[in-house]
């Protein structure tokens, strides 16, 4: 892939973190581990060319969190990784931070790495990174990377509705920690936040409140997936409760 960038004396950006990263931060290496994340990596990318083909890592950080780059590095955090015990969620979010290259997102990153070099620490850029990240994709890319990552996992073989259960256990797990913000988001009540149909003051409430967050509530996220399952012609599966 063509989207990594030299960020001086023909140093790429992708591998200047990946570099920085692993000095402070332990890489899961555990082959129960990473037989499982290969596995899925090498199944959503089959037919790609090998020098096309990014490489799952999974480092050993607090925060619940996946993020990418410029390069070719997919970082999951093993706290994430370990709410999993199938594959198919955690092949959504393998194939969500692939659909951030194929469909060029990672360019928004040009013009920041000078400024990102300058941040002390490895593990606070890596948060740095992820922080940033959220604010430049905004919730219109983060949803075009949760559709285009469906798809992924659809023409890999893997069944659609047994991979939205990603969002039922984030949900429990934000549910847990009493975070109603992110499940429901600025309204209860509505699903379709990024609706044609939605008025302009929920438009506005939820870029406000997207600021912050940098993604769509999870039951809104799980809808549109529902949504595009729907469209796509899938099979229909019952929905979640939502009360």
């Amino acid at each position: 892939m063509s989207d990594d960038f030299e960020i001086g004396k023909g140093e790429m950006f992708g591998d200047w973190l990946h570099e920085r990263l692993s000095e402070e931060i332990h890489f899961e290496e555990e082959p129960s581990w990473m037989d499982r994340v290969s596995r899925i990596e090498a199944r959503l990318q089959e037919g790609r060319d090998a020098a096309e083909r990014l490489k799952v890592e999974v480092p050993w950080i607090e925060e619940v969190t996946a993020f990418t780059g410029p390069g070719r590095y997919i970082y999951l955090s093993r706290r994430l990784m370990e709410q999993f015990c199938d594959d198919e969620p955690v092949a959504l979010i393998i194939a969500h931070e692939i659909a951030h290259h194929d469909l060029e997102h990672v360019t928004v990153f040009r013009g920041w790495s000078l400024t990102l070099k300058r941040v002390p620490g490895a593990l606070l850029f890596g948060l740095a990174f992820h922080a940033l990240e959220r604010r430049l994709y905004g919730p219109e890319k983060e949803c075009s990377a949760d559709r285009h990552g469906m798809e992924l996992c659809l023409t890999a073989g893997y069944d659609g509705h047994r991979c939205l259960r990603l969002f039922d256990i984030l949900e429990d797990r934000a549910l847990y920690l009493g975070d109603l913000d992110i499940v429901y988001g600025p309204d209860v009540e509505s699903d379709d936040e990024l609706s044609p149909d939605a008025g302009w003051k929920t438009k506005t409430r939820i870029w406000a409140w997207q600021r912050t967050r940098g993604y769509l509530p999870i039951r809104d996220r799980r809808k549109a997936l529902l949504d595009y399952l729907a469209r796509r012609g899938s099979a229909s599966a019952p929905e979640r409760p939502t009360s």
